[in-house]
């Protein structure tokens, strides 16, 4: 994962939760962003943590991951997700 050197840890944090709960449903970029109702090169920019996304979009994310906004914030995996295997 690409990420900009400008970027503030929140961002990347969160990037890297959204992409890790996204691929623990087995879910592309595209099918994702369709159902959260964004872009998906937004959400690859999310993602990398090269956009801030409003607080509105965060909560479609979540909404999509079938996840509260406060789990994409969290440090840790929930369990289900933590032991998930992910291949390139």
């Amino acid at each position: 994962m690409f990420v900009s050197s400008n970027s503030s840890p929140e961002l990347v944090a969160l990037g890297r939760r959204l992409r890790q709960m996204r691929r623990a449903r087995e879910l592309s970029q595209e099918a994702l962003a369709a159902a959260a109702g964004v872009h998906p090169k937004h959400l690859s920019e999310i993602e990398r943590a090269n956009k801030d996304p409003r607080a509105t979009t965060v909560v479609r994310l979540a909404d999509a991951l079938g996840v509260t906004v406060a789990e994409l914030y969290e440090d840790e995996p929930p369990a289900d997700e933590a032991a998930s295997v992910t291949r390139a």
